[in-house]
């Protein structure tokens, strides 16, 4: 009896029993997807923007082409007028100034101003002398007047030897041309002809310093070479 009371009711209730699972799986997908939606958190992008101000550049200024100023028309073109010749002026001369004595009792009448004496020329100054051409002159001199009193060895040695050759001899002299002393610096190789070269030294005569020569110099060292040949006097 109880059996009949229970089937009549879900029979009755059939409809909406069949749907209940589709309910469920309703409920259960909207409970799912409200809780994927509260997961969802929000995206933020960590780069940062960077903004930068920067002045415009200023704009190029324009560039402005000259004009050239517009050629006047033919018809305008103005010609430049002749420009009239100029006779060249003459000046007057002035009349020429006639000397006369000057009379001393007329009044206001001057003096004739004296005629100015002409001016001196004066007379070239003599060059002085090159010390080094004096000089040298002075060395000149004397070697040629050693060569000049030179003499040949004489004596049965030299007669017999006959040698030949040349001697360098030096010598000091004094301004006043004195000898002070003498010695050889190349000799002949041969005794006979550097004892003549001696001898022409001390025999010599030799003149004072001329005086634009060696200037602060109490003596002088100079030097000459002499030649000896047989026969050769």
């Amino acid at each position: 009896m109880q059996a009949m009371t229970t089937m009549p009711f879900f029979y009755r209730f059939r409809d909406a029993l069949a749907t209940l699972p589709s309910i469920l799986i309703l409920a259960i997908l909207i409970f799912a997807g409200i809780q994927k939606a509260t997961k969802i958190e929000a995206h933020t992008e960590d780069s940062l923007v960077q903004i930068a101000l920067m002045e415009p550049e200023p704009p190029a200024p324009p560039i402005t082409i000259p004009t050239p100023p517009p050629a006047p028309p033919t018809s305008q073109v103005v010609k430049p007028l002749p420009v009239p010749l100029m006779q060249p002026v003459r000046q007057p001369t002035p009349p020429q100034a006639v000397s006369a004595t000057p009379v001393s009792n007329a009044p206001g009448a001057e003096a004739a101003a004296p005629p100015t004496p002409p001016k001196a020329i004066a007379a070239p100054v003599a060059a002085k002398p090159n010390s080094a051409s004096v000089e040298a002159g002075y060395v000149s001199k004397v070697r040629a007047h050693l060569n000049s009193i030179k003499r040949y060895p004489t004596g049965r040695e030299a007669s017999q030897q006959r040698p030949q050759g040349k001697v360098k001899v030096w010598f000091v002299l004094n301004r006043d041309g004195t000898l002070v002393e003498q010695g050889i610096d190349e000799s002949s190789n041969s005794m006979l002809l550097d004892e003549v070269a001696r001898k022409t030294i001390n025999r010599a005569t030799f003149s004072a310093f001329p005086e634009s020569s060696w200037t602060g110099e109490a003596t002088h060292r100079f030097s000459a070479e002499l030649e000896f040949i047989p026969g050769a006097g």
